[in-house]
């Protein structure tokens, strides 16, 4: 096949994933099915519409966020201004104050600096590499996000393979492991807080709008989740172990490497300690809230975030300020921000327009009175997501109709919008799972291996997250609490 050949082929692929989304969708609200409401039929075509425009990526993720708005604007299946919030939420503000900090770490080598000290201790067993680069890298994901952990730490990855004399990461297995690792280790954090990633914080928005219609402390998801989350990342560990046989057993010059580069950070800079501090600061707040709720009520997360974002601007080192929008602009994950914005005007769709419920009901069956069955159904239902679309795009199409399913049965639905929310973040098999695993695609990771691999410790997440869960729901009355 030339080239020309396969790149016409792409194209017509291209084509043929445009076209079938809204075709579903024109179909569905022409069809004459006056048992099914007008406004149910646009929201379940939206819904496959959407669903198939992340899975496929005709159009970047984040101009698919932008298609609620036009949509309704275009077919009036449910007022507009409705769902407009959504795009301005406080949880996208706190995701923009993220960003900012995020991007002054990567200014300034913060990013870099942590993930070398960290890592200065390893020997130099291939083992113990692979071990110790995805522990780091499940520690940090905990607190930021999965892409922004793999795309700090996998350049180290690479430029330390190539310190040892791997050039191809993809024909060396343990150049693969490292950078399959760090993928999995960014993802496998991610549930232990809300800024583990964007999923979280839709969650977090979907608890506080169909549920609690209250604020959601994030203090109240870490001790909810992180027994899950230290479950799994106990499972991962020992399964990496021995899923990777490197085809060395040492590697001579490792701690040399990370050495050598920490040394040429020198020593901590002063726009390094801003960075960090503010962090921090924004992070501390985030998670004492009720500490000082009544004395600053409207100092919630997102405006913890975003005054720390602010405040990389106005701090200057030198005359200049620490952080320029020049910068800033060129480097923050925008697209993040519209694709998380849409996947709750998405949620806000299917549930003001009943659409949840009637998916609901048909999931009824299946959830029976609650216990094991349900829990299965929805986990398994929402992994199965997340490693064919991106992880948000996973929860912005389950967490509403798990709600509604449970509240139809008029059962407390927090549980499994907990379980739900962390099987959201274990994208592991395909570079569309999530950031990790996407980045780790870009640097030449061998993709048969970390999808077979992946596969497997998928499955071993699936049976740890539906035992634990059933054991968290059923023996620790504080875990269905908010």
């Amino acid at each position: 096949m030339t080239d020309r050949t396969a790149a016409a082929e792409s194209a017509g692929a291209k084509t043929r994933h445009l076209l079938i989304g809204p075709a579903v969708f024109l179909i569905l609200i022409a069809l004459p099915l006056p048992e099914i409401e007008y406004p149910i039929r646009a929201s379940i075509g939206l819904l496959i519409w959407m669903s198939l425009w992340w899975i496929f990526q005709p159009v970047h993720l984040a101009v698919t966020g932008f298609l609620p708005l036009a949509v309704l604007a275009i077919f009036d299946f449910h007022p507009v201004t409705d769902i407009l919030p959504a795009y301005a939420q406080q949880l996208v503000i706190l995701l923009l104050g993220a960003n900012m900090l995020a991007t002054l770490w990567t200014r300034w080598g913060l990013d870099r600096r942590i993930a070398l000290v960290s890592l200065i201790g390893i020997g130099t067993g291939t083992r113990q590499q692979i071990l110790a680069w995805f522990v780091v890298a499940t520690v940090l994901s905990t607190f930021l996000p999965n892409t922004v952990v793999a795309a700090a730490m996998i350049p180290i990855v690479i430029a330390m393979l190539k310190f040892v004399g791997i050039e191809d990461v993809g024909k060396s297995a343990f150049g693969s492991a490292l950078l399959i690792a760090v993928a999995w280790g960014s993802s496998v954090g991610g549930s232990g807080t809300p800024m583990g990633g964007a999923p979280n914080l839709l969650t977090v928005q979907f608890i506080q709008d169909q549920i609690i219609d209250r604020e959601f402390l994030f203090s109240t998801w870490l001790t909810r989740l992180m027994p899950l989350t230290l479950l799994t990342a106990l499972v991962a560990l020992v399964f990496i172990r021995f899923a990777f046989r490197p085809e060395m057993k040492q590697v001579e010059g490792s701690q040399e490497y990370f050495s050598q580069e920490l040394r040429k950070l020198g020593r901590m800079s002063t726009p390094e300690k801003w960075a960090l501090l503010l962090f921090l600061a924004a992070l501390g707040l985030a998670f004492t809230r009720q500490f000082f709720v009544e004395l600053l009520p409207g100092l919630t997360p997102a405006f913890a975030f975003l005054v720390a974002g602010i405040l990389c601007f106005i701090i200057r080192h030198r005359s200049a300020p620490i952080l320029t929008w020049q910068f800033a602009q060129e480097r923050m994950v925008w697209g993040l921000i519209y694709l998380f914005a849409g996947g709750s005007a998405l949620g806000q769709i299917l549930s003001q327009t009943g659409t949840a419920g009637f998916i609901a009901d048909l999931l009824v069956p299946h959830a029976g009175s609650g216990g094991l069955l349900p829990i299965v159904v929805f986990v398994t239902l929402t992994i199965v997501l997340t490693q064919i679309t991106s992880n948000t795009a996973a929860t912005a199409i389950v967490v509403p109709i798990t709600i509604s399913t449970f509240q139809t049965l008029g059962i407390n639905p927090l549980p499994m919008v907990f379980i739900v929310a962390a099987a959201g973040n274990y994208g592991l098999m395909l570079p569309s799972s999530s950031g990790g695993p996407a980045i780790a695609a870009g640097y030449g990771v061998n993709l048969q291996t970390m999808f077979k691999r992946g596969a497997l410790l998928t499955g071993l997440i699936i049976v740890t997250l539906v035992s634990g869960g059933y054991l968290l729901t059923t023996f620790w009355p504080g875990f269905g609490v908010a």
